[in-house]
């Protein structure tokens, strides 16, 4: 057993010596045995002085007025066609500013950024679309709560979920 591993060593460093060596002739037509530079030298006789004027803009002296917070389209609180027996009410509560997004009563997403807490909306629907309402703090890193509910009645048993986060939150009916 101890012959074969010794012809096993002696065999690869043969191999690997053969494969040195032969590096060793292949790189010897390169007389200069440094890389070469990954970039030219730039040339200085294209340099151009810098135009007068001021180097950084000047500021606006009024600031811009606040946005107010509004939905990203208008939102449906009854869909066009059918009944809407189901009430809906989107709850969320804080003590701040976040960035809202509900579903209307035609299953579209509403965005209403920059949002001052407590904030509420309510839609009629008919049951079939999707309910969920997300919160998350514009301006904070976790260390508040935020609340959300949502209330559904109409169709049977009322259903109410209230979830509670730290960064953001969301809640759905069950």
């Amino acid at each position: 057993m101890g012959i074969v591993i010794a012809v096993l060593v002696a065999l690869m460093l043969t191999v690997c010596g053969c494969l040195c060596a032969a590096s060793l002739v292949l790189d010897g037509n390169d007389p200069d045995p440094f890389a070469e530079q990954p970039f030219g030298t730039p040339d200085d006789d294209d340099w151009m002085e810098p135009t007068a004027g001021p180097l950084i803009p000047e500021r606006p002296t009024a600031p811009p007025p606040p946005a107010s917070p509004t939905p990203s389209k208008k939102p449906v609180t009854r869909p066009t066609s059918g009944p809407a027996p189901v009430t809906v009410v989107y709850e969320v509560t804080g003590s701040g500013t976040a960035d809202i997004a509900y579903y209307d009563a035609e299953s579209d997403l509403m965005h209403v950024d920059g949002q001052k807490l407590p904030w509420r909306t309510t839609i009629r629907t008919n049951g079939k679309t999707r309910v969920l309402v997300e919160a998350r703090w514009v301006d904070d890193e976790g260390q508040r709560p935020i609340d959300c509910t949502v209330t559904v009645t109409g169709a049977g048993k009322p259903v109410v979920n209230k979830t509670r986060g730290y960064w953001s939150t969301s809640c759905a009916p069950e």
